[in-house]
């Protein structure tokens, strides 16, 4: 007979004890956290406010206020509130004087009048008490792993119905709401840009990490925290009011604005819950349907951010690629939680992620222009969108995105990936042309050209990034090493002499970040325009000559530029560049245009077209002094000659013996340079660097035309070639055309072919 008494007692010991009464099979995800958890659950059961004291709160002040002063954290204030309040971040930007403890080493409880926090100094390597305004965004990071380990023991509660699990991370979710709950938006002292963008942790709405984590928690320890169930929702609907009021309608931010309040509405109860009527319905009918002044409708965002025939977002690659990422995601929750389906009323989203190839360079990497960071084309979009597919039983969208998923892939064939690019492309609502002879990795040519025209872009006037040979050899120069908020950024990196361009008279310029000045196409072969932005997709035509010539006012002296750039392609491994720049100030008085052009590698050459070394002297003369860009003061090493016949600079990648080859055209009252430039931060990142890119200066060559450029324009061949694959060309020549103002270039091939281009001024070319 079977001891029911024993058994008994053994329910009973486990329901006090808060054990699980029954064995629930528990999944590898689960039992995985349970490993990474128990650490942290053994210290809170002998000291149970072991985790949720290390939070950063106002704990001594209980402060309902925080005071900013523009980017910075002043000082924390305003009425002492029944509960300790959650602490704001010290900065806008990531740089920061301390380092974050262990979480076992943090202080609890810690706080003072000043809000002051006990980190890592950088400068001593001690634990000190340091000012939130010294740290970063260190603080609500510190939040955020602490109520991560929260969310783990929810996520483990949930599954095994172990309460103490269940109740480490109820408290620490109490608490913390609580803490939002009793503060208050902060105030800028300044009164000023910065006022329209803050959060209630963060100084960018956007930037409210923590809110995913909690929004996780909530659903799984609700029972828990029924008793301050009131409280809490009006904690999460207090910030999505904040989110509401601030931030910024016309960019990425609204998609992000709106996926954190999509998820906020997704915990809430029905609108009929709350005396004020906002609740799950309310909040997710503004975001789709709602304007207000920095919160548009998904409609509203959508029909301003997107070119209906190119597909393309308004913004840098690297964040419209982001932007259909969160779009997709939003989208298929919307769907999948809400019935809503944003993909049905607005099928522009799916085709964006169709024509998101064509940001690719041959490598399968995107394009970097303005604030990116080139890398390969995420999946996650596509991803999403068969998930959404797969629910409504769509198989050819199913069809469509697993395609696209497997073309885009480094290794996919290029035909795959020629199937969703073009040889031309034209975005007109970011300004930008992409020109390609195909898509193999090593044996194709591609030039992508940009100007300034909608969101973080930069002061670049008519930029140029050159491919070849599994590189882009002529990059961008990328984004600051603190990214927008550091001195190298304003003075360097967003300004024109780190692009591939022409500055007029040591002063062009313009504002970054959000901007209004577009070159205008005005001629091209294979044909492109806004009405039919691609010239059709390499499967269906490929040529072995394209062309573009786009015209640009630059802003700050007012100066007329046109730039013609030609792409050929002269066998199946070799092919060469043509550029062809104009620059003249409208009413004259020029005093110089300096050509920009930065490349890959680590040692350059200069000589003439026999090979002769030309004789470079050191000189100081590109140079903040006389009045020209701060830009001008971060090249360095600089030699410099007068221009007396064709130059010939040779740029060489070691070990791979890869090199780009330039034959520029002679010119009176023109004077080279060779100089270094600062690192290049765009490329950094790049998986397969072919060497250290963010330890080498980047080898920089500059022509300075005194005078006006227009008649007298920069003419240059760009060749990539390596040891194993030599380049075509056996020699390069220009002649003066009958035409006025044209320009002439005769290339002889090695093979024999002599190939003859006249560059019209009016930006034709003629074969």
């Amino acid at each position: 007979m079977k001891n029911y008494g024993n058994i008994f007692i053994v329910l009973l010991c486990a329901l006090v004890l808060g054990l699980p009464t029954s064995a629930k099979k528990v999944s590898p995800e689960i039992t995985d956290l349970q490993a990474k958890t128990e650490k942290y659950l053994k210290r809170v059961q002998a000291q149970p406010d072991w985790l949720y004291s290390r939070l950063q709160m106002y704990w001594s002040t209980h402060a309902t206020d925080v005071y900013i002063c523009g980017e910075r954290f002043s000082h924390p204030g305003g009425r002492r509130a029944p509960e300790p309040t959650v602490k704001y971040a010290g900065t806008r930007g990531q740089e920061s004087f301390a380092d974050r403890p262990k979480i076992e080493d943090l202080v609890p409880y810690d706080d003072d009048a000043e809000g002051d926090v006990t980190f890592i100094s950088k400068t001593t390597g001690k634990m000190e008490k340091i000012h939130p305004s010294k740290t970063g965004r260190n603080i609500p990071s510190v939040n955020r792993q602490i109520m991560e380990i929260a969310r783990n023991a929810a996520k483990i509660y949930a599954a095994t119905g172990d309460t103490a699990y269940g109740n480490m991370a109820a408290r620490v979710f109490e608490v913390y709401m609580k803490g939002i709950y009793y503060r208050n938006v902060p105030i800028d002292e300044n009164h000023g840009h910065q006022q329209t963008l803050v959060g209630m942790t963060e100084f960018e709405v956007i930037h409210e990490d923590i809110i995913d984590v909690l929004t996780q928690m909530y659903p799984l320890i609700k029972p828990l925290v029924i008793k301050d169930k009131d409280l809490i929702d009006s904690a999460f609907k207090k910030w999505c009011e904040n989110i509401i009021a601030n931030g910024v309608p016309h960019n990425n931010w609204n998609l992000f604005q709106a996926e954190i309040i999509m998820k906020i509405a997704l915990v809430l109860d029905d609108d009929n819950h709350y005396a004020d009527g906002k609740g799950r319905q309310y909040y997710l009918d503004y975001i789709c349907h709602k304007n207000s002044i920095r919160q548009w409708s998904i409609d509203k965002l959508i029909s301003f951010g997107f070119d209906p025939r190119a597909k393309t977002w308004y913004e840098a690659p690297g964040y419209s690629l982001e932007v259909l990422k969160t779009f997709a995601n939003l989208g298929n929750r919307l769907d999948r939680d809400t019935g809503i389906d944003i993909f049905k009323s607005h099928p522009l989203l799916i085709d964006a992620v169709k024509t998101s190839p064509e940001y690719l360079f041959p490598n399968r990497m995107f394009v970097g222009f303005g604030d990116s960071h080139p890398n390969y084309l995420s999946t996650e979009s596509m991803d999403r969108i068969m998930e959404y597919a797969a629910r409504h039983k769509n198989k050819v969208l199913t069809a469509e995105m697993t395609s696209l998923k497997a073309a885009i892939l480094p290794q996919a064939p290029e035909q795959s990936i020629a199937a969703y690019t073009s040889q031309l492309f034209y975005a007109p609502n970011v300004s930008w042309i992409a020109m390609r002879t195909g898509m193999d990795k090593d044996h194709d040519l591609m030039a992508s050209l940009n100007g300034s025209l909608g969101n973080h872009q930069h002061a670049n006037g008519i930029s140029l990034e050159l491919y070849g040979k599994g590189y882009v050899l002529g990059p961008d120069a990328g984004i600051g090493k603190y990214l927008y908020s550091g001195l190298d950024y304003a003075e360097y990196y967003s300004q024109m002499p780190a692009h591939n361009t022409v500055v007029v008279d040591g002063i062009s310029s313009y504002p970054v970040m959000m901007s209004n000045h577009p070159f205008h196409l005005i001629a091209a072969y294979p044909d492109v325009s806004a009405q039919s932005p691609s010239s059709g997709k390499l499967t269906e035509r490929r040529d072995s000559f394209s062309y573009s010539t786009v015209r640009f006012i630059e802003p700050e002296t007012q100066a007329i530029q046109q730039r013609t750039v030609a792409v050929v392609k002269t066998s199946d491994k070799g092919g060469y560049y043509i550029d062809v720049f104009r620059s003249h100030k409208q009413e004259g008085g020029d005093k110089m245009h300096d050509y920009f052009y930065h490349n890959l590698g680590q040692t350059m050459t200069l000589t003439d077209f026999n090979g002769n070394a030309l004789d470079l002297q050191p000189t100081e003369e590109l140079a903040f002094a006389g009045g020209h860009l701060n830009a001008y003061s971060y090249l360095y090493n600089k030699k410099s000659a007068m221009m007396k016949g064709g130059v010939k600079a040779t740029f060489t990648i070691a070990p791979q013996n890869i090199t780009m080859t330039m034959w520029m055209a002679p010119s009176e009252n023109r004077k080279v340079f060779k100089a270094l430039s600062p690192v290049n931060l765009e490329y950094e990142r790049m998986p397969n660097q072919p060497y250290d890119i963010d330890k080498q200066p980047v080898l920089t060559f500059v022509a300075r035309q005194y005078g006006e450029a227009w008649h007298h324009p920069f003419v240059a061949v760009y060749e990539p070639a390596s040891d194993k694959e030599p380049g075509d060309i056996a020699d390069v020549d220009f002649f003066l055309p009958t035409e006025k103002d044209a320009v002439g270039i005769i290339i002889t091939l090695k093979d024999g072919r002599t190939q003859r281009y006249v560059c019209k001024e009016n930006g034709s070319i003629e074969r």
